[in-house]
């Protein structure tokens, strides 16, 4: 014994004295955003299964520094879509602290960007993506705002539309509703044969003939009429993805992408705090799903990074 009192140093990395390790957080960043587990049964599962007390509190906190790690992540995913070729955006409601906000998404087939906001109308398009989609056609339902969205042109989901047509022909039975759905289908199924038609293809030229005499077909005051003026109006987004190789005739990839949002208030309840954490981590699982990327070791590799000296849109 030399007398003298020996003090070890702290692991590389810890800095507080209660501090939990990139497992435990990529476990609370798969469970609370990925399985949508509620911040108290989460708090239990630690407790009971691993003897390790943590806290709402603390589990709130990790989840915003792990989003916060995230953020090159995240950024780089807007650019990503910003940038290519086909978008589909769409938009949910959520309560967000009482009050009624908003869950946008845009995504293509490779990359899901979601962010959250209180405002509904072209203010959160425009703060997230000025220029627009200037290289992409961009698919969508017939909210205007998503419409108006500067883009290299537009497609009309189909889903949707058959959905309004469904309805039509069981409120009205009305025979044009009936027309319109079959041309629908049969431009679907031309989409299953080649990927991409040349706007002289005479089958194309017969569906686009067909459609302008569903448009300019006299209808009386109903419900399908005001579908046909919907219709007319968007004229140039209908049948758009016979035309791109990479645009889908839905827009179902985005209902896809923000029904999450919806299981998540029904497992787990409105969002109180958090709102963007939860989307910047959404954001970057989902991408990490549609490119076979290993969920859980992503996280586990964000969670030891620094935070980075950025701004979450």
């Amino acid at each position: 014994m030399c007398g003298h009192q020996q003090i070890g140093d702290y692991p590389c990395g810890v800095t507080n004295h209660i501090q939990y390790g990139a497992s435990v957080e990529a476990i609370i960043g798969c469970q609370s955003v990925y399985q949508y587990t509620p911040f108290k049964r989460l708090s239990e599962l630690f407790k009971h299964y691993f003897n390790l007390p943590i806290s709402e509190g603390s589990i709130d906190n990790i989840l915003k520094r792990l989003s916060a790690k995230a953020l090159p992540l995240y950024q780089a995913i807007k650019e990503q879509i910003e940038t290519s070729a086909q978008v589909g955006g769409d938009e949910t409601g959520a309560k967000i602290n009482g009050k009624k906000g908003w869950i946008w998404t845009w995504q293509n087939r490779s990359a899901t960007f979601i962010s959250a906001s209180l405002n509904r109308g072209k203010e959160t398009i425009e703060r997230l993506f000025p220029k627009g989609f200037v290289n992409a056609i961009l698919s969508s339902d017939r909210w205007k705002p998503q419409l108006k969205t500067h883009a290299k042109g537009h497609q009309l989901c189909t889903s949707h539309l058959l959905r309004d047509l469904n309805y039509l022909i069981e409120l009205e039975k009305n025979k044009w509703a009936e027309r319109m759905k079959q041309l629908r289908l049969k431009a679907m199924e031309l989409k299953k044969q080649h990927a991409r038609y040349a706007r002289d293809n005479p089958t194309v030229m017969e569906i686009e003939n067909e459609m302008d005499c569903l448009i300019a077909h006299q209808l009386g005051k109903s419900k399908t009429l005001t579908f046909q003026k919907a219709i007319r109006k968007n004229r140039g987004s209908i049948f758009t993805f016979l035309y791109y190789a990479q645009v889908p005739p839905d827009n179902n990839g985005s209902e896809r992408a923000i029904r999450n949002i919806k299981v998540k208030q029904k497992v787990s309840g409105p969002f109180k705090t958090g709102q963007q954490a939860f989307c910047i981590l959404r954001s970057v699982i989902d991408t990490c799903i549609k490119n076979k990327v290993h969920v859980f070791d992503s996280l586990k590799l964000i969670a030891q990074m620094p935070i980075p000296i950025l701004s979450a849109e």
